[in-house]
C-alpha cells in the first residue's frame, strides 16, 4: 500500500509560511540576499557595498551611510570655491552655517506656530524697501510690514515678480478698456527684457501666457551687453507689463541703466496714462 505522506509539523509550516512571505516581496528577498553574501566582509559593513540608484530600496540604511552615498554624489562635483562665475555665495561663516540649520527645522508658512521667525522675515523685508526708499503703503499699519515675500533665489523671485506685474497690469487693462474679468484674461500681454536674460524668464512667458518684447543690446562700446532706455521705449505699449533690469548679465555682469530707464518709463506713463514698471533682476 502507498505511505501516506509525513504531515506537516508546526515548525515546518512556519518556516514555509516564512519563506512565502520573503518571496512575495521579491526586492526585499534581493537585498537580503546581497547583505548576506560573502563579498561583503570585505567592508566594514554590508550597507558599505550598497549604491543609492534610482529607486527606493526595499530596506533602510544607517544615517551614517545615507550621509556617506551623498557625500560620494557631491565628490564628482565642481568645488564650490572655485565657482566664480555663479550668483551664489560658497563661503560661510561658521555662525552663518549654525543659523541655515536652526532654520531647516522652521515651517515658515505657519505663522501661528512660528510668530517670531515670520516677524523676522518681515523686518528683513522692511529693510529692503527702506533700502530702496519705497513709499509706504496705506495698509503698512495693518500688516506691520511692506508688501513682498522672503524667496530662495532670483528665479523664484522672478516668477512672482512677472505674476504680479501681469495681475496688476490686468487689472488696470480692464479699467482702461471696461472690460470683465472674462474678457480681460484673453488679451496676451507683453514683457520688455533684454536678449541676455537669465533662464528663468523662458518659464514665464511659456507657463505664464507672457510674450516677450526682447532688446538685442550692442556688443561694443560703453553701452556694451547694457540696454538702453531708447531701445525699452521703442518696445512698449498698453499691453506692456513691466521692464527687466539686469544688474550682472551673465555674459559680461554688466548693468543696466536702470535710473534711466526708470525716468523714461515715469515720463511714458505721464504721457500715455501706462502703468509700466521696472523689476531689478
Amino acid at each position: 500500500e502507498p505511505l501516506d505522506p509525513p504531515k506537516k509539523s508546526h515548525h515546518g509550516e512556519k518556516r514555509h509560511a516564512v519563506h512565502a512571505a520573503v518571496h512575495n516581496d521579491l526586492e526585499v528577498f534581493e537585498d537580503l540576499a546581497d547583505l548576506t553574501s560573502e563579498r561583503w566582509h570585505y567592508y566594514a559593513a554590508p550597507c558599505a557595498t550598497r549604491c543609492l540608484g534610482d529607486k527606493l530600496p526595499a530596506l533602510g540604511f544607517p544615517a551614517e551611510y545615507c550621509q556617506r552615498m551623498v557625500e560620494d554624489y557631491h565628490t564628482l562635483d565642481f568645488q564650490p570655491r572655485l565657482n566664480t562665475s555663479s550668483y551664489v555665495n560658497v563661503v560661510f561663516e561658521k555662525e552663518e552655517e549654525a543659523v541655515s540649520l536652526l532654520g531647516a527645522s522652521v515651517n515658515l508658512a505657519d505663522q501661528t506656530v512660528y510668530p517670531q521667525s515670520f516677524k523676522m522675515h518681515n523686518d528683513v523685508l522692511n529693510m529692503i524697501a527702506h533700502l530702496w526708499n519705497c513709499p509706504k503703503p496705506d495698509c503698512f499699519d495693518d500688516y506691520g510690514c511692506f508688501p513682498g515675500a522672503g524667496t530662495v533665489g532670483s528665479t523664484e523671485a522672478c516668477l512672482l515678480a512677472g505674476l504680479c506685474l501681469k495681475l496688476r497690469w490686468r487689472k488696470w487693462y480692464a479699467a482702461r478698456h471696461k472690460m470683465d474679468e472674462h474678457q480681460v484674461r484673453g488679451v496676451y500681454p507683453n514683457l520688455v527684457i533684454s536678449t541676455l536674460y537669465q533662464a528663468c524668464w523662458e518659464k514665464l512667458f511659456k507657463y505664464m501666457d507672457v510674450e516677450p518684447h526682447f532688446v538685442i543690446p550692442t556688443c561694443h562700446g560703453a553701452d556694451g551687453f547694457k540696454i538702453t532706455a531708447e531701445q525699452v521705449r521703442e518696445q512698449v505699449d498698453e499691453k506692456t507689463i513691466g521692464v527687466i533690469c539686469v544688474l550682472g548679465n551673465h555674459y559680461g555682469g554688466q548693468y543696466d541703466p536702470v535710473l534711466e530707464i526708470s525716468d523714461m518709463l515715469e515720463d511714458l506713463n505721464e504721457e500715455r496714462g501706462f502703468q509700466v514698471g521696472i523689476h531689478v533682476d
